[in-house]
């Protein structure tokens, strides 16, 4: 059992990141012919469960969830590193504490796969955005970075998939993660700080091209 489990976290990691995957996709065709029922499923399943209006906080997490609770304020500027970046969809996912994808059985579309933490939210007028979940777990057997995914969707339509909210205390966010990222912008290394609410606060700010 825990091989599968093993080789299921491994397949999430390829699949969740989709390194294959070209970074920016504006083709809404894609969509409609895929079935969204696989792990690697077009980018723009991600979004089609979003809400209608999601405003600027994700909550992935309820209070109940065993593990670290972690805030992250994030903001998004465009690419002269200036003007905030409002009206960007995003969508995250990662682990539970133990670090599995589970799923809480009434998933469908990508977050079959994602499983049940999971969140929408959209940048506001200054480009800020907050997550608030837990600090997700790391593969079991495995030595990768613990990390949450994230995906955004741009209001003209394009669509891209961004280097992982990692945290800089993880001692596989290392040179050698380092100098493997994936994706432009920024690194996605989050430093937790101690808060009054019991949360662990982390800044990100991303330029996008």
């Amino acid at each position: 059992m825990k091989t599968i489990f093993i080789l299921f976290g491994l397949l999430n990691l390829f699949c969740g990141n989709k390194f294959d995957e070209p970074q920016n996709e504006t083709n809404s065709d894609k969509i409609v012919k895929d079935t969204c029922d696989g792990p690697d499923a077009y980018i723009g399943c991600n979004f089609i469960n979003a809400p209608s209006d999601p405003g600027n906080e994700m909550r992935i997490a309820k209070e109940s969830e065993p593990g670290q609770k972690i805030r992250i304020e994030g903001r998004i500027f465009k690419s002269d590193s200036i003007t905030p970046y409002p009206g960007i969809l995003i969508y995250a996912y990662h682990t539970d504490a133990g670090g599995l994808y589970s799923k809480s059985g009434n998933e469908t579309g990508s977050q079959k796969w994602h499983g049940r933490l999971h969140g929408w939210c959209m940048t506001d007028k200054e480009g800020k955005y907050y997550i608030n979940t837990i600090r997700p777990g790391k593969y079991p057997g495995g030595n990768f970075a613990a990390h949450i995914h994230w995906a955004l969707k741009e209001p003209n339509g394009r669509m891209q998939y961004l280097n992982d909210f990692v945290f800089s205390d993880d001692k596989d966010v290392n040179e050698d993660y380092l100098s493997n990222l994936h994706y432009k912008g920024d690194s996605g290394v989050i430093t937790l700080t101690d808060s009054d609410s019991g949360y662990k606060n982390g800044v990100r700010v991303t330029v996008l091209d």
